[in-house]
Order: C-alpha cells, then sequence, then structure tokens
C-alpha cells in the first residue's frame, strides 16, 4: 500500500499489505535464502524523522525496515533498501485513490479541469522519474552491502510551483492530515556508491506532457464544438 494519506481511509488494506504482506515475503526470502530488494518510503525521514509516526502508511514502511534489519540480524537475510521520491512518469494512475499529484495534475489538465493544490501549497518534494528509479534500483541490486540508498534528485520543489509548470488553472482546496511539509535531503554516499545521479528533471517531463497534449486537447474541443 502506497500512498500516505489514503492510508487514514484504507487503514486495514495498509496493515494488511505492508506489515503481514513483508513479513511473509520475508519469511519466504529467508527459507530460500533469496536476497531482498525493498522499496522503502523517505516519508520516515520527514520533520527530523517524526513523520514516521504521521500516518499508519509512514509509521508501516519505518518498521518493515526495523524487520528487514533484524531479519538480517537473526537469520543471516541479505537485502538492499532503496528510498524513493514521489516516483512520476509513464504508466502511473491520473486518478482513483493510488494516484500521486504529478499523475492527478495530469489527469485533471488532459479533462481541462483545475488543478487541485492542497493548501497552503508550499509543501515540498523531491519528484523522480521512474527511468532513474529502476536504474538505481538495478545499481543497489547488484551491490552486496546490506545497506540503504536514496534515489531522489536532491531537489525539492513546492506543490505550487510544480502545478505553475502545466500553465492550467489551479484550485486549492483544504489541508489533509498527514501531509507532510517537506522531503529530507539526499545522502550522497548514495551517488557515491552505487555510481548513480538521477538524469530526467522534472521541468522537462512537464514541458513535453503540455507539448504531447496540447493537440490532444485541441481535438477533443473540435469534436465537442
Amino acid at each position: 500500500f502506497s500512498r500516505i494519506v489514503q492510508s487514514f481511509k484504507y487503514e486495514k488494506e495498509c496493515f494488511l499489505s505492508n506489515t503481514l504482506g513483508t513479513y511473509k515475503v520475508l519469511k519466504f526470502c529467508k527459507d530460500r535464502k533469496i536476497k531482498i530488494l525493498y522499496s522503502a518510503s523517505s516519508s520516515k525521514f520527514g520533520n527530523n524523522g517524526k513523520n514516521e509516526n504521521l500516518t499508519p502508511y509512514s509509521w508501516t514502511k519505518s518498521k518493515n525496515i526495523e524487520l528487514i534489519k533484524n531479519f538480517n540480524n537473526w537469520y543471516g537475510l541479505e537485502y538492499e533498501i532503496v528510498y524513493f521520491y514521489n516516483v512520476y512518469g509513464p504508466g502511473h494512475d491520473q486518478s482513483g485513490k493510488l494516484a500521486a499529484v504529478i499523475g492527478i495534475f495530469e489527469g485533471q489538465f488532459l479533462q481541462n479541469k483545475p488543478l487541485t493544490v492542497v493548501s497552503p501549497g508550499n509543501f515540498r518534494r523531491d519528484f523522480t522519474h521512474i527511468n532513474d528509479i529502476v536504474r538505481g534500483t538495478y545499481l543497489a541490486w547488484r551491490k552486496n552491502l546490506n545497506r540503504e540508498y536514496f534515489l531522489g534528485t536532491g531537489n525539492s520543489y513546492s506543490i505550487i510551483h510544480i502545478a505553475k509548470l502545466f500553465k492550467h488553472k489551479i484550485k486549492f482546496i483544504p489541508y489533509r492530515s498527514g501531509e507532510r511539509f517537506s522531503s529530507n535531503k539526499i545522502s550522497n554516499d548514495t551517488y557515491k556508491i552505487l555510481g548513480f545521479k538521477p538524469k530526467i528533471k522534472i521541468e522537462k517531463y512537464i514541458e513535453k506532457f503540455i507539448k504531447k497534449n496540447k493537440k490532444v486537447l485541441k481535438i477533443k474541443k473540435k469534436l465537442l464544438n
């Protein structure tokens, strides 16, 4: 279960998947002597570590890190842990309970609806393209160090800034419980150890999205008229 705010509404699903589900996967790997590559959440680091208790999602994800490391101490389970930062790119959901901000903005843009920004709009996030995530995860898998890697860009953007990049109408919506004000900084050790650095910038991605889909919107308007 991979969404922060929605983990309040879908609490049972969050715990079944993230806690019980992760335990079962760890046991499977332990019994078969398989190294686990775990996709962790950067949400646990926000607000000097206090945000790991902010939501059911961040709490379950942070406790899974402890469990993985204990499985290593107890049973010799090998692992690599990769932290993701607001992953976006082709194939992400544009609506529904698992849609994240970039996908939501895209969906609203394509429907010619205002982009909904949670008030006050100054929450800051690091956004990482899926291609960079896949490359960084592969590099982590090749290591045998039993350690953690931070696959972010190191750049932080406010949500209102991201919305304005779409050059579209914007609508503010009320603050929601569980929203984090900022992301944590990236550990430079990740870049050194993995030889990894993100290549795709969110500004260029949004620019290409707009250029591609402006033609689609024009065709839709003609059909409607």
